[in-house]
């Protein structure tokens, strides 16, 4: 049995943080004096056993609040991994653009190979490899923010700028085209300097012909002046390039973009 002076030793823990890994109980237990591997481990059962904590993985905890509640899934998955930037809708979601309507949390990290993550409130914790250009081009932290994460720790999100391009690379993410078009449609605004060097970042000919397609049909909703559209158009195909790369689809042919558009699209 776990003595009272030990379980107590982990309140400056569990009062400052609502997750944690097992490397932070360990700092934070031998300010008290060693205790071994097996001790933690029997402790952290303790505190599950009676509900003060969840786990949610190996080496990773979470709190409950004196209401019995858990941190939600957006912060849960920006601690699956050291990297980890929740991105696409997911990050949407989480600035309160858009409300949460998908069954999956989706971050950004180089460990995606490692699969799907754990269910969490009922939600799939999604990896996914950052873009490779970034990784070439600056780092995958460009275009991202770290938002306060009331009372759970900070939290790296996507800019809403790369948000909206990572949606058009990578759709399927995000649904049906039905529903990008839709999440697009409830963004407010955009920083489109900002986006337009992002694209630049991503290096992505065909994901630069489909912003510049989208934008010039949300060029009111967005202010989108011409001079944008001209830079995008220099980054866009040199020959047709279909909208779903992954589903080649005949549709309308729409020459500024060199783009193949599904006519249901």
């Amino acid at each position: 049995m776990v003595s009272h002076i030990t379980m107590s030793s982990l309140a400056p823990l569990l009062s400052k943080f609502r997750l944690f890994t097992t490397d932070d109980v360990d700092q934070c237990l031998t300010r008290t004096g060693p205790i071994s591997r097996r001790g933690r481990d029997r402790l952290l059962a303790t505190l599950c056993a009676d509900g003060t904590l969840v786990r949610v993985r190996r080496g990773l905890y979470a709190s409950t609040g004196r209401d019995g509640t858990t941190p939600d899934p957006y912060h849960v998955a920006a601690w699956l991994a050291p990297d980890a930037i929740l991105g696409v809708r997911s990050a949407l979601e989480a600035r309160g653009i858009v409300p949460p309507t998908s069954d999956r949390c989706i971050y950004f990290t180089r460990l995606a190979s490692a699969g799907r993550g754990p269910v969490w409130q009922g939600r799939v914790m999604q990896p996914v490899s950052h873009p490779t250009a970034l990784i070439r081009n600056g780092g995958p932290l460009v275009e991202t923010e770290v938002i306060s994460g009331n009372g759970c720790g900070p939290l790296r999100v996507s800019t809403i700028e790369r948000a909206f391009v990572d949606m058009l690379e990578r759709p399927r993410l995000t649904g049906t085209w039905a529903d990008v078009v839709e999440t697009i449609g409830q963004i407010p605004a955009l920083d489109l300097d900002r986006m337009v060097a992002y694209l630049e970042r991503l290096d992505n000919a065909t994901t630069a012909a489909k912003t510049g397609w989208i934008l010039e049909r949300h060029q009111e909703q967005f202010a989108v002046t011409t001079p944008v559209l001209g830079r995008i158009e220099r980054l866009r195909p040199r020959g047709p390039h279909y909208l779903s790369r992954s589903r080649r689809e005949s549709g309308q042919y729409v020459p500024r973009w060199n783009l193949v558009v599904p006519r249901a699209v």
